[in-house]
């Protein structure tokens, strides 16, 4: 019995030190696209994958592929979010016309939050896009 628990409890020890990778609101966003519960999870374990881990932290060292990654959640929820602006808003509704985000920079690199933008001529649109909650986007008008 005393032999068996020890190896009930270094099991558990080992399970205990494998690697767990949970997945982001971003990466469940991109798996709830499939109706197919089972492709659904095979998507989740494949965001669970250490190669895939390693991917996305090379991939979000680059301006570029990371910006990239996230372009179509970014104008999908800063146009959601620009479009409510401007339904109560004059100055908003003057500038906004669902223009899509040609330029993107870094505002905290280690975090991979970014801001895409658009200059007008006397306006920049900005909408700060937050990988990791997609849905939680800033929206701003500034002087260019």
């Amino acid at each position: 019995m005393e032999g068996t628990m020890r190896k009930i409890i270094g099991i558990l020890f080992f399970l205990l030190a494998l690697p767990v990778y949970a997945v982001n609101d971003a990466e469940l966003e991109k798996c709830r696209e499939y109706t197919d519960p089972s492709v659904r999870g095979k998507c989740v374990q494949m965001y669970k994958r250490t190669d895939t881990r390693a991917a996305s932290a090379s991939c979000k060292k680059n301006l570029e592929c990371w910006s990239q990654r996230y372009r179509e959640q970014a104008e999908k929820y800063c146009g959601i979010a620009f479009e409510r602006r401007a339904a109560s808003s004059r100055l908003w509704a003057q500038h906004w016309d669902g223009q899509d985000f040609d330029q993107v920079r870094w505002l905290d690199r280690g975090k991979g939050v970014m801001v895409y933008f658009e200059r007008e001529s006397n306006v920049v649109l900005q909408c700060i896009f937050f990988p990791h909650a997609p849905a939680r986007v800033r929206v701003s008008l500034a002087a260019p």
